[in-house]
């Protein structure tokens, strides 16, 4: 896998073009591709075997009904190896367009999503994280569902709809449908998505998630949402602050410093309302 090879695209969609107008809440333009994802088979299939045997002990069902283990790489080397390596991570600042960097906090920096009929899938929702990358690990033949939907037009609308008891326009969900070989690469925060529940088999995903060097205080992880998912765990609550006070904060004021809101005109312009009295 070269860094700074285009990888084959199946998809490719700005993140503009998905939501229906420019947004400022954002680490790049980018809004999601699939491409062709060069990682060794073998070490996708060690992750995968190493997770189902914790799924039992350490998976978790509790939020947006996701059955998942949260944090995994805490558990399974091969998925922190995979998270950290820098050929990886420079390829996909390439396609982001900015600098990226694997998620701090350690509950959220990656997952392996167990989804079936059984264990659920991913209910609509925006992402806290800014980037987040699918990597299928199996895909069941036949499967029914488990495809990727993108609302494309603005969250906000879409969420209204929902909960008034509404279906989302089928003309504004795009697809996506899972393949293996293939890696998803989304900017998903503030972008209205899930997975399309399973009616017929399965699908084992690996999720790693990533955020932007300059701009790492682009994130919706409010401390409800992700205590949703990790109330039994607390450590996270110390690592956010830390992390709110020794990244975020100064990048936050660095930006502020480079680019200074604009000062109104010193004198008041000609033609207002007042003068036609």
């Amino acid at each position: 896998m070269n860094a700074h090879t285009i990888p084959e695209l199946r998809y490719a969609m700005s993140r503009e073009a998905i939501i229906g107008h420019d947004t400022a809440w954002k680490v790049s333009s980018f809004g999601v591709a699939q491409y062709l994802h060069g990682y060794d088979p073998q070490l996708l299939a060690a992750i995968e075997e190493a997770a189902l045997k914790l799924k039992a002990s350490h998976a978790v069902h509790k939020h947006l009904d996701l059955t998942f283990i949260t944090g995994a790489d805490r558990y399974i080397p091969e998925i922190k190896e995979l998270l950290n390596d820098k050929l990886r991570l420079e390829r996909l600042s390439d396609m982001m367009g900015t600098k990226l960097e694997p998620y701090p906090l350690s509950i959220v920096g990656s997952t392996v999503t167990f989804m079936n009929p059984k264990d659920g899938a991913v209910e609509w929702h925006c992402d806290g994280v800014p980037v987040t990358e699918l990597i299928p690990l199996s895909i069941s033949d036949p499967l029914i569902g488990g495809h990727l939907e993108i609302y494309c037009d603005d969250s906000e609308t879409g969420r209204a709809i929902l909960e008034s008891g509404g279906d989302l326009p089928r003309n504004k969900v795009m697809r996506i449908d899972h393949k293996m070989n293939y890696a998803t690469l989304g900017q998903f925060l503030g972008v209205l998505h899930r997975t399309a529940p399973i009616q017929l088999g399965s699908r084992v995903t690996l999720v790693l998630n990533q955020r932007s060097v300059t701009k790492p205080y682009v994130d919706d992880n409010r401390m409800f949402y992700l205590a949703a998912d990790n109330d039994h765990d607390r450590t996270w609550v110390n690592e956010l602050a830390d992390d709110v006070w020794t990244n975020q904060l100064p990048a936050y004021r660095r930006n502020a410093e480079e680019h200074p809101v604009p000062k109104p005109a010193a004198e008041p312009v000609s033609g207002g309302a007042r003068e036609s009295w």
